[in-house]
């Protein structure tokens, strides 16, 4: 199988992806335009979609494969970043109007959000996945949701891919922990999210829940830049492909055991 990075680098070459961020508008300008200047930009992210970012505990710093991976791409493109912790849905409103410059949070690309902010290009693919009660014995793939209670986080693909279910009692949720903790408790039948997600809350709790089927649909994360930021896009998409092609990408890969 090939590695993720050389995908990735593949699509990044090849344009493949119909809604890279290089489909900037002519109409954005740039606040920024010394390319030899560092540029210092706060990240916000929604720090409750562990591994890619979540807050430590003990430390109550933010972590995760997407802090990692912004603090990279941030050395290679000169940037200087800085993160702050936002709930989804103010993140995504405040991208829309320009309140917040970038976001890297599990962020999938996808048309209707490519109309209200930038995208980088791709830089990981997480399909979504269903996942029961350890117990359970009856739900296999997605294909068996028909009547069932289903969880999601509110304004995420998962959610928008629960909603296709027909027949499908849909419960919506502010953070995906509480969805999976309801799901351990039988208050539902099954969680849809991100493939990596999934795998994380399972090998946390492998005598409670189980993932079933594989993952039924493509995604493709990018990082998000309002409109009118090209130099910042430009930095990150530049920085992104650094750390693809030096090996930094693999390592965090690794590090955060997400390999497909």
């Amino acid at each position: 199988m090939k590695r993720l990075s050389t995908i990735l680098m593949s699509l990044i070459l090849s344009g493949a992806l119909l809604f890279s961020g290089c489909q900037s508008s002519t109409d954005d300008t740039d606040d920024n335009d010394d390319s030899t200047a560092k540029i210092q930009v706060t990240v916000v992210t929604d720090a409750t979609w562990p591994p890619f970012e979540y807050v430590n505990e003990q430390t109550h710093a933010i972590e995760g494969f997407d802090i990692d991976l912004m603090k990279a791409i941030a050395e290679k493109g000169n940037l200087e970043v800085t993160f702050q912790n936002v709930a989804w849905d103010a993140l995504l409103a405040g991208l829309a109007t320009g309140q917040y410059k970038v976001a890297i949070s599990s962020i999938t690309i996808n048309a209707e959000r490519a109309e209200k902010w930038l995208f980088s290009d791709p830089y990981f693919n997480a399909g979504q996945m269903v996942c029961v009660q350890k117990n359970n014995t009856t739900i296999l793939s997605h294909n068996d949701l028909t009547g069932k209670k289903v969880a999601a986080q509110t304004g995420t693909t998962g959610f928008i891919e629960a909603q296709k279910i027909e027949g499908a009692t849909v419960k919506s949720y502010d953070e995906i922990g509480l969805a999976f903790q309801d799901l351990m408790n039988g208050q539902i039948d099954a969680v849809i999210c991100d493939t990596p997600v999934a795998i994380d809350y399972v090998n946390a709790n492998p005598d409670k829940i189980k993932k079933v089927g594989t993952a039924f649909t493509d995604e493709f994360y990018g990082i998000s830049v309002a409109k009118g930021q090209t130099e910042i896009l430009a930095r990150i998409n530049q920085g992104l492909a650094a750390v693809i092609a030096d090996g930094t990408f693999d390592q965090l890969v690794a590090k955060w055991n997400l390999n497909p």
